[in-house]
């Protein structure tokens, strides 16, 4: 079960099945085009990477970021296609179900509470 899950660079996950889903894509090499939906945790460069973004969409990805990328995500996607998340919240989007946390470091000031910044949890069948 665990094959369809890979680690890629540093925070970037893809997860292959049914749905091709990626979290913060960052140094892909390759032009995949192969994403269903992009999950983008933060705006960090290494969280949200347009360039890596790029070589991962295709027509109808979903792209699944916080409220403080909502100018950069409508310059990659449709924005019909785009969720704009924020901490503790539950989703549906596009039949996926999913939830979100916030996410911040206490002894470190890059990544503050106030940003709300998410981790996301997905359940899977």
């Amino acid at each position: 079960m665990l094959d369809n899950i890979k680690v890629l660079c540093h925070s970037s996950i893809k997860i292959e099945g049914e749905k091709i889903i990626y979290f913060d894509p960052f140094k892909i090499t390759e032009d995949y085009s192969d994403a269903d939906y992009i999950f983008c945790t933060h705006s960090h460069y290494d969280h949200f990477s347009p360039n890596d973004i790029k070589r991962l969409i295709k027509e109808n990805t979903k792209l699944v970021v916080t409220k403080d990328l909502k100018k950069e995500a409508k310059e990659l996607v449709r924005e019909e296609n785009i969720l704009f998340v924020e901490p503790d919240k539950e989703y549906v989007f596009d039949g996926l179900k999913f939830s979100t946390t916030n996410a911040y470091n206490i002894d470190k000031q890059f990544h503050p509470k106030e940003n709300n910044w998410v981790r996301i949890y997905c359940g899977f069948r």
